[in-house]
């Protein structure tokens, strides 16, 4: 027997069984002759009681029953097969020779018959009078399994499956409508779908809302409401729009969504909040937002407005966090700073989301405090400049001992000064000016004053002063600037990391040579490159690079690339160096940044 399934879909194999029944064995021959086709499954009776036997073991597609027949005649044989409720709706088609009488024919079809084949009979009429008995069969059967699928999953299904017209009133429900709703199905039969669901036109209405899943509420007999999953589908029948709904009771599966939030919501050390969008007012807020801020619980629950007075740092002015999400665009690691009940300001960073909860749109607010870790990484600037510093104060106390000893001897050697060792003099002490020029330009720890300016904009009004240095020593300067968007940029230690990286360029080229400065943007960050042509950095040395008094040039210091480095480091940049024979890159990575952070 054919499974549900292959029914339904039509997939099965096509042999249809059809029943012969004639007490005259010719007959029998001729029409399996007939009907002889690889569809046909064809089963043959001599009798009418042989006819029964099959009708009980096998399902027939229709019936060709001879009505005059010697003990039980056709009549009696389609009764009790029309009798039989497995059978009963299996088309009997009478084949006889008797006459056509009315009373006949009226007996016929008293007794379940479906139609009529006089003797003698066309054959290609009675095959396609059997074929439109069968497809008709077939169709019948099959609405039949499709209907009875329909009941046992309306019967069985969890969910409340409501069947409603254009307008919103229910044509039926099935009977998890009980246990969901509270209501029998046949109180709802009329009454309009808005009773169980509210705003439900609204969702039937909008296009975009169909066959898709929709959290909402639904209203028991009680006027207690529930969260519930909807799923609206529409159908054409008959030129009349029909929808029909299921609605999916999902109380528990919100108790455990919201007991596991409550759980992250309580164990987490970020501080933790959460708004009424409507109103305005904090509905929660975690133990790690109480014991950062100060506040009790009292003091924040329902309070409305910013008690944490949020200071956005990009332009220190103070904005609510409802203003910052005005469009509801979800907010990610924004660099602020908030007040706590004590009047402290600490900083933080803070992200926001939109979710549904408590049957309301709420803001949920997370900051993590790196009011610590700031305080900790500025210690450790602190701590590595004194670092280096003493480092430096070590090279330094050689290098400038050398000019000053030169200054002294000479002074020694004569107290009248002629004006070559005055000059000398003079170069000495200006050399020891510059040594310790240099080692507080690497030393200096002061915040930088940057603003929002072109970089190609320093480049070009520094162009003359480079030219002339290029000139002095018998080089070309070549620019190549592409158009880059805005940095914020510290011009005065710019103008510096510029000046020393192309005296470095020069100072390493012979005679005739090319420097070249350029600047492009790549993926997201703004490319400032100075490029030499000279011999080189041998690639163990590239290490080194930045190290104070750690040079490759005979009389260098090694500060002037140290202050480079430290200018790259304030804007948060890095700086790349990349050598060869044909010459060296120094090419310095900005990130692009719409905010001061």
């Amino acid at each position: 027997m054919r499974s549900y399934i292959e029914k339904l879909n039509n997939n099965a194999p096509n042999n249809i069984n059809v029943l012969i029944v004639d007490d005259r064995q010719e007959n029998i021959i001729a029409l399996e002759a007939l009907l002889d086709h690889p569809r046909y499954q064809l089963y043959t009776a001599n009798s009418g009681l042989e006819a029964l036997r099959h009708v009980l073991s096998v399902n027939f597609a229709v019936i060709l029953l001879d009505v005059q027949m010697p003990g039980m005649n056709g009549f009696e044989t389609a009764r009790l097969i029309k009798s039989r409720e497995k059978s009963k709706h299996v088309p009997i088609l009478f084949v006889t020779a008797i006459s056509q009488a009315a009373e006949n024919v009226k007996q016929g079809y008293s007794v379940g018959a479906i139609d009529y084949i006089f003797k003698p009979f066309h054959p290609e009429t009675l095959k396609m009078k059997i074929e439109a008995i069968v497809r008709m069969h077939q169709y019948q059967e099959q609405i039949k399994l499709q209907n009875e699928l329909l009941r046992i999953i309306n019967d069985t299904s969890i969910d409340s499956i409501i069947t409603m017209n254009e307008s919103g009133f229910i044509m039926n429900i099935n009977r998890a409508a009980k246990q969901m709703f509270g209501y029998q199905p046949e109180q709802l039969i009329g009454r309009h779908v808005e009773e169980l669901v509210p705003s439900f036109l609204a969702y039937m209405g909008d296009q975009e809302h169909l066959q898709r899943i929709i959290e909402t509420a639904a209203i028991r007999h009680d006027g207690s409401l529930f969260p519930a999953d909807i799923q609206i589908g529409k159908a054409s029948v008959e030129s009349e729009q029909i929808y029909v709904c299921s609605i999916r009771d999902v109380t528990e599966r919100k108790l455990m969504e919201e007991e596991r939030y409550r759980r992250i919501f309580d164990a987490a050390p970020s501080l933790i909040s959460l708004r009424s969008l409507s109103s305005n007012t904090y509905l929660n807020v975690n133990d790690s937002f109480l014991e950062a801020t100060g506040y009790g619980i009292d003091e924040v629950m329902n309070q409305s407005g910013d008690i944490l007075q949020y200071i956005v740092d990009e332009d220190y002015k103070l904005t609510g966090v409802e203003n910052l999400t005005g469009d509801r665009t979800p907010l990610r690691n924004i660099r602020i700073s908030f007040m706590t009940k004590s009047g402290e300001l600490r900083a933080g960073l803070m992200s926001t989301e939109h979710i549904h909860m408590h049957n309301e749109h709420c803001l949920l607010t997370i900051i993590t405090d790196i009011t610590e870790r700031l305080h900790l990484e500025q210690e450790m600037v602190r701590l590595d400049r004194l670092n280096l510093t003493g480092k430096m104060a070590a090279g330094i106390v050689h290098e400038i001992r050398n000019p000053m000893t030169t200054v002294r001897g000479y002074l020694q050697l004569s107290k009248n000064y002629s004006e070559e060792y005055t000059t000398i003099m003079i170069e000495e002490l200006d050399r020891a000016h510059s040594l310790v020029s240099e080692f507080l330009s690497v030393a200096n720890s002061n915040t930088t004053n940057r603003k929002l300016q072109p970089l190609n904009s320093i480049i070009e009004a520094l162009f003359p002063l480079i030219q002339s240095k290029a000139l002095c020593t018998n080089n070309a300067l070549h620019l190549d600037l592409a158009p880059c968007p805005s940095l914020y940029l510290d011009e005065k230690e710019i103008r510096q990391l510029l000046l020393n990286l192309s005296t470095n360029g020069f100072d390493a080229m012979n005679e005739g040579g090319t420097l070249t400065i350029r600047t492009f943007t790549l993926n997201d960050e703004v490319v400032l490159e100075v490029i030499d042509q000279g011999p080189g950095i041998k690639d163990e040395l590239l290490d080194k690079l930045g190290t104070p008094f750690f040079s490759t040039k005979i009389n260098g210091t090694g500060l002037g690339l140290s202050v480079c480095y430290g200018v790259a480091a304030r804007h948060d940049a890095k700086i790349n160096v990349r050598s060869s024979d044909k010459g060296t890159i120094f090419a310095i990575h900005f990130k692009q940044r719409s905010l001061i952070v």
